[in-house]
């Protein structure tokens, strides 16, 4: 088993939102060759926000049904601009329920998938974040009560894998996912950095940047945490390869 990440797949859903304007030809047919030739049936692919350009339930399903159709097990979060999530658990859980291959969303919780517990957020700006460029694809405007609140989720989230750890009779792999950026590029500690850092994962995937901003995001190790981008854009329109099971190593 191997773990991917793609984040900001941006898919068009029934308002058909295009994103040739951003320079994304012929978006996601790339994304979906690249994911379809990488990524196996007993993969896991971690969907770090910004899913779909919905903005409710009615218009995302034909989004959902694409990435169902692609190879993997999936684990979601929301980005800023998936309107269609919504704050209710069991509603989200029940437009999920169609889609098989999705194996859990991170909302307030852990996923615990093969060798893997996996825990994360939204997230948002921080006071910290260097300044990058605006408009739609850019940067949101710090509020620090998101800050707040988002960081409580975070804790939430990692107290839930923390459970699962502890019920799990094998050690699990700690993994990351959120989706704005816990770290940027001036090496500031931030309220989410302290947080993700606390808990000691192998890995804190995130995306949320792209174009001329994708140089804000930190990439690389600190204080034994490897951080990854994989916004779409970023990520050069395929899935991330992000961990493979050591099992799985030595058996090739």
């Amino acid at each position: 088993m191997r773990l991917f990440a793609i984040g900001d797949t941006h898919l068009p859903s029934t308002r058909n939102k295009g994103m040739d304007k951003f320079g994304w030809h012929e978006h996601p047919a790339p994304l979906g060759r690249a994911w379809d030739a990488s990524v196996k049936p007993d993969d896991v692919v971690i969907v770090a926000g910004d899913i779909s350009w919905a903005t409710r339930a009615t218009e995302v399903q034909g989004d959902l049904q694409w990435l169902d159709e692609r190879p993997g097990k999936k684990v979601l979060l929301k980005g800023n601009h998936d309107y269609w999530w919504g704050d209710s658990t069991a509603k989200l859980k029940k437009l999920l329920e169609p889609y098989p291959s999705f194996v859990g969303f991170l909302q307030n919780c852990a996923v615990q998938v093969g060798p893997y517990v996996i825990a994360g957020t939204r997230l948002w700006s921080t006071p910290e974040a260097p300044a990058m460029p605006g408009g739609e694809m850019g940067n949101e405007p710090v509020k620090t009560d998101y800050v707040e609140r988002e960081t409580r989720r975070l804790s939430l989230s990692i107290d839930d894998a923390q459970k699962k750890e502890a019920a799990s009779p094998t050690p699990l792999v700690r993994i990351a996912a959120v989706h704005f950026p816990p770290r940027y590029s001036n090496g500031l500690d931030t309220a989410f950095s302290h947080v993700v850092e606390a808990w000691q994962p192998k890995i804190c995937v995130y995306g949320h940047l792209h174009g001329p901003g994708i140089g804000a995001g930190f990439v690389g190790e600190k204080n034994g945490v490897k951080y990854v981008l994989a916004s779409c854009d970023a990520a050069g329109f395929a899935p991330v390869l992000l961990h493979q099971d050591e099992q799985e190593v030595s058996d090739t």
